[in-house]
C-alpha cells in the first residue's frame, strides 16, 4: 500500500494569502500598507510584486493591469498558521 501522506499539502502549516482589496489604485494600496506610492511603483515597474513584512505577516501587492492611465493592484496579506500571531482554534 502506498503512503501518500508525505506528498499531501498540509493546509494547517502552509502560508495563506488573504485578499484585502482587489483592483485598487497604487495610492490606495500605499495607504493600506502604510508606505509611499513611489516605493510600490518601483517594484511594479520591475514586474515584481511589492512585499513588505509586517507584525502579522507579509503584505503583497501585485499589478493587475491599467485602467484610465492608472495601475491597478491587488493587495493581500500572507500569513503562516504556525506564526505566533495566527493560531488555529
Amino acid at each position: 500500500m502506498t503512503n501518500y501522506n508525505s506528498e499531501q499539502l498540509n493546509l494547517f502549516t502552509q502560508p495563506i494569502a488573504v485578499t484585502v482589496e482587489l483592483g485598487c489604485t497604487v495610492k490606495r494600496a500605499a495607504q493600506i500598507v502604510d508606505r509611499s506610492p513611489n516605493s510600490i511603483y518601483e517594484q511594479l515597474r520591475k514586474n515584481k510584486p511589492y512585499l513588505r513584512k509586517g507584525d502579522t505577516g507579509t503584505w503583497q501587492i501585485d499589478s493587475t493591469g491599467k485602467k484610465d492611465g492608472s495601475i491597478l493592484v491587488n493587495v493581500a496579506i500572507i500569513y503562516s498558521p504556525t506564526d505566533k500571531h495566527w493560531r488555529l482554534a
